[in-house]
């Protein structure tokens, strides 16, 4: 088998692609790839099946566990992988570029140590969820603070903490970047802030804001930015403001995603809760 560069713009490649990252699903279908190379880290959680994964040093066989099976493939590492035919497999896949991951696990450990620079297949509870929570959030349309959150979890439980990396940077008190986090949503509400933003906004690395923020507010920042948009929704329905508009003023995906975010918050849909007001 020949040696090839994956380029995923090809109009069969079954990968969506995003800004410096590519998602894959296979949901009870089989597949197979020959050899090739490409520029980004590969990883995958299997939930599902078994998967083989050839590379110049061996073979490497997954069979999905209770809690899922997890591998990644560094850059520029020859490698093949199929499906087995009789176990069909649920697999999640990402590619994402070394800068992303790189400012996902910044900041994070004081003494981190290097990216692995071998093929690697693992059993880990925590890093599967996360993972796969990623994976969820951004496919159902997820706003990007939230999927990013979920993105920086993963990879710090799959470089840092399964990997035995030294302890994370202790949790201080950083009260007056949690407070600029806070302006700064609020002034950016119907905005599609990204969990990079918000970082470089405060001056804290990702994934330490996320815990000081989540740890001093009670909720994440994704869902805080949730709970902004919807208690400012409540206004605008009470002045007859069609649930659309509101919807889009307030930066929801569409009517539907509001709709569903409203009740599962107030008990109510945004029209009930109008007809009331």
């Amino acid at each position: 088998m020949g040696q090839r560069d994956c380029t995923h713009g090809e109009q069969k490649s079954p990968w969506q692609q995003a800004t410096g990252f590519e998602l894959f699903r296979a949901e009870g279908k089989p597949f197979a790839a020959d050899m090739h190379v490409h520029a980004r880290w590969e990883l995958g959680l299997l939930q599902e099946g078994v998967v083989t994964t050839e590379t110049e040093s061996g073979l490497y066989t997954q069979e999905a566990g209770p809690t899922g099976a997890l591998f990644f493939v560094p850059p520029h590492t020859l490698h093949a992988a199929s499906s087995d035919p009789r176990h069909l497999p649920v697999l999640s896949g990402l590619r994402l570029e070394t800068a992303v991951l790189e400012r996902a696990i910044e900041g994070t450990s004081r003494h981190p140590r290097p990216l692995p620079i071998e093929v690697t297949a693992f059993a880990d509870a925590r890093a599967a969820h996360s993972l796969l929570r990623f994976h969820q959030r951004f496919w159902e349309g997820a706003t990007p603070l939230e999927w990013e959150t979920w993105l920086v979890e993963a990879m710090v439980d799959v470089f840092l903490r399964r990997a035995g990396s030294p302890a994370l940077y202790p949790l201080g008190s950083e009260v007056r970047a949690v407070r600029r986090a806070r302006e700064y949503l609020h002034a950016n509400a119907p905005e599609g802030v990204s969990l990079e933003d918000l970082a470089s906004a405060v001056g804290l690395s990702k994934f330490h804001l996320a815990r000081v923020f989540a740890r001093d507010t009670g909720l994440p920042p994704h869902a805080y930015q949730q709970r902004l948009r919807l208690w400012r929704a409540l206004p605008l329905l009470r002045q007859g403001v069609p649930a659309g508009e509101v919807a889009y003023s307030l930066g929801f995906a569409d009517q539907a995603h509001f709709a569903r975010s409203f009740k599962a918050s107030y008990g109510m849909t945004p029209r009930r809760y109008a007809r009331s007001a």
